[in-house]
């Protein structure tokens, strides 16, 4: 039993018409268009990579990775809520001892609680 149709003829669809993957391919290859779009923008400089680079401190790194984490709770919780995650999680991030050897893995510091 052939599953690929390899030397079989062409497949014959329900209205009685020959259809195989080159016609489709042509059909669809048609039309296709080539369109120039704006330059893309240089990406912007990862946190971990501002940190390496001395621009920021541990502490500003956690900060931007809660908000990261965090923002999309922003229409969806009350400030009061948001803030109580946030900071739970910068505490988190500040005391855990998982936590605080992955931070140390990822910028070679060890996260200060404050």
């Amino acid at each position: 039993m052939s599953i690929d149709r390899i030397g079989k003829g062409p497949q014959v669809t329900d209205a009685g018409q020959p259809s195989s993957a080159t016609e489709v391919g042509s059909k669809q290859g048609a039309d296709f268009k080539v369109s120039k779009t704006a330059p893309a923008t240089p990406a912007a400089i990862e946190p971990l990579d501002r940190l390496k680079s001395g621009e920021i401190s541990v502490s500003q790194y956690l900060d931007v990775k809660v908000e990261e984490a965090t923002s999309h709770l922003d229409k969806r919780v009350s400030a009061e809520q948001l803030s109580f995650i946030r900071n739970s999680l910068r505490d988190q991030l500040a005391t855990d001892p998982m936590l605080v050897e992955l931070v140390q893995a990822a910028t070679g510091s060890i996260p200060r609680g404050e």
